[in-house]
């Protein structure tokens, strides 16, 4: 349990910034193929990681509701007519 926190702070850390970019800056998961649907899944093993880690430390649930937001906006993007993407 205590190696979750490290290894999910930093998925955290890593997947954010994929998960900005195909929210803003690109169409969607579907227009990025196989890398977007990776990102998206790779979103949503950390936001279980978080979930998990935060059951011990409840400090955590910030971080833990900043990906939910994230993953929530991305799919919002992906599956909706949003017009969330900058370049539209």
């Amino acid at each position: 349990m205590r190696a979750l926190l490290p290894l999910s702070l930093g998925c955290f850390a890593i997947g954010a910034l994929p998960i900005l970019a195909l929210t803003f800056f690109s169409p969607g998961i579907h227009s990025e193929g196989l890398w977007g649907y990776g990102v998206a899944a790779f979103g949503l093993a950390t936001l279980a990681c978080l979930s998990f880690a935060a059951a011990k430390m409840r400090w955590l649930w910030g971080v833990v509701v900043v990906q939910a937001v994230l993953i929530a906006l991305l799919l919002y993007q992906a599956f909706s007519d949003a017009a969330l993407y900058i370049g539209t």
